[in-house]
């Protein structure tokens, strides 16, 4: 049961070969909509809402981008909202990010343990026993760190020093090459 055509996939593509997987199963898909037949033409009408669903989809990308690019004026490297990465603030009233000293600390922290190898879990429980941020850590918490590339380029602002972050990354891989 799926709500409306825009609901089961935003591609057309997508959407058409969904349908026909479960077609292919012998299982229907039921619109709340209705729009439940099993002729050409309803056939017809599903496809062209589907692709009518996947413009409105390109529609909002583009609107959303123009917001953001007039949002952030002329400067191509301005902050333009949302929860800036840890490691960072949003000045207010240049709407440039900045580099906070204290959880930058962290942050190399993090890079530093990774590139010696300890694990995710065990570097989040050493920096929730210490409460470091002012915050709960989580192995997925310390992942999306580890993952941010932004720290080690220079604008914003460097937090981790490249090869420190290069080191993490290939520590990181051996980790999961020697788990597989």
């Amino acid at each position: 049961m799926v709500a409306r055509h825009d609901r089961l996939a935003r591609e057309t593509l997508q959407a058409l070969l969904i349908e026909r997987a479960f077609a292919d199963a012998r299982v229907r898909i039921f619109y709340a909509d209705g729009s439940n037949g099993q002729s050409d033409t309803d056939h017809f009408t599903r496809t062209v809402l589907h692709a009518a669903a996947e413009q409105a989809k390109r529609e909002t990308v583009r609107r959303l981008r123009a917001g953001r690019d007039a949002k952030r004026g002329r400067d191509p490297q301005s902050y333009v909202g949302g929860r800036p990465a840890f490691g960072y603030r949003a000045d207010p009233e240049t709407r440039e990010l900045t580099v906070d000293p204290d959880a930058a600390t962290v942050v190399r922290s993090i890079f530093d343990r990774a590139r010696r190898g300890e694990s995710l879990r065990s570097i989040a429980a050493r920096l929730d026993a210490e409460r470091a941020g002012s915050r709960r850590w989580h192995p997925t918490s310390v992942a999306r760190v580890l993952a941010h590339e932004p720290y080690k380029l220079a604008r914003p602002g460097r937090v981790v020093d490249p090869k420190v972050f290069n080191a993490a990354q290939r520590a990181l891989a051996s980790r999961r090459r020697r788990a597989a």
